[in-house]
């Protein structure tokens, strides 16, 4: 299967610089699936300088690192607090309450409660987000427990294994390898490795979300300057 018959390549230009981005549309993937052949099966047209941008959800459930919602308890207190969630369109959030849950349990019960009686007193004036900037990353970017993955839950890479399966992965394939996560509201790049463009320019190229997975299914997408 050629990577160029399901998407076209765009083109945007960053500080002056020019990139050309292909989304490139898989077969269904399972946490059966092995990434690095994933990406060699789908990436024939990969050249050198190339870098691949693979969605930090892929890369978890190919990880073997997500989580089961049959392994979180959901207890009174996290069905409480989704009670108070206003999750953006789109988006469920911290409204599931198997999410709130393994937040409690990952962050503790202080800061949860400090940074849902932040965001109360604050939300009144019209301030947005003041749970999740003192939350931290883990309650602003765990995902799952949605269809099509009901009965999992993605809990954001640590940057440290993100980084070295960065590096493994550019190590076998000879290009340049980010994970990130970004959807329409922003996102971030979890780790790239040394052959990659770095962190602050994919961000600019992928800040349109060319990736779009809800919509596409595209995994991962190549990156090239031109």
């Amino acid at each position: 299967m050629s990577i160029a018959e399901p998407r076209a390549w765009t083109k945007i230009t960053v500080d002056g610089n020019s990139f050309q981005r292909l989304p490139v549309r898989t077969r269904w993937l399972t946490e059966k699936d092995d990434l690095e052949r994933v990406i060699s099966e789908y990436g024939a047209d990969l050249e050198p300088g190339d870098t691949v941008a693979i969605s930090e959800k892929v890369a978890l459930l190919l990880a073997g690192a997500t989580v089961s919602t049959l392994d979180v308890h959901v207890g009174r207190e996290a069905k409480f607090l989704t009670r108070f969630v206003r999750p953006r369109p789109g988006s469920r959030g911290l409204s599931v309450p198997e999410k709130m849950q393994y937040v409690l349990q990952t962050l503790g019960r202080p800061r949860i409660y400090a940074a849902a009686a932040a965001a109360a007193l604050t939300r009144p004036f019209g301030v947005r987000g003041t749970f999740y900037r003192l939350a931290g990353s883990l309650a602003r970017d765990i995902d799952g427990g949605r269809p099509p993955y009901e009965e999992l839950l993605f809990p954001p890479f640590d940057q440290s294994e993100a980084a070295k399966l960065c590096a493994e992965l550019d190590e076998r394939l000879g290009v340049g390898v980010a994970i990130v996560d970004i959807n329409d509201f922003g996102g971030s790049i979890r780790a790239v490795s040394a052959r990659s463009l770095s962190a602050a320019t994919l961000a600019n190229v992928l800040a349109d979300n060319p990736l779009r997975q809800r919509l596409s299914g595209t995994p991962f997408a190549i990156i090239r300057p031109s």
